[in-house]
């Protein structure tokens, strides 16, 4: 198993394309999570497997203050 940023996937392992089948979404998809900056973690397993998750901060959105 092996886990890198997705900037580092399309620089060197695979193409937006063959990440977009991989996970059954569209290219555009990719493309917009790319541009996007999104802390994106892709997982390719030994089998070929491909994963990706997005990793965020909790909670996502700041508490709005009462005022």
């Amino acid at each position: 198993m092996k886990k890198i940023t997705l900037s580092e996937y399309l620089a060197g392992d695979g193409t937006q394309k063959q990440l977009a089948d991989a996970l059954g979404i569209q290219q555009t998809a990719v493309s917009q999570m790319a541009r996007s900056g999104r802390n994106i973690e892709v997982t390719i397993y030994a089998n070929g497997r491909i994963e990706a998750h997005e990793i965020r901060k909790l909670p996502a959105k700041p508490k709005r203050s009462a005022a």
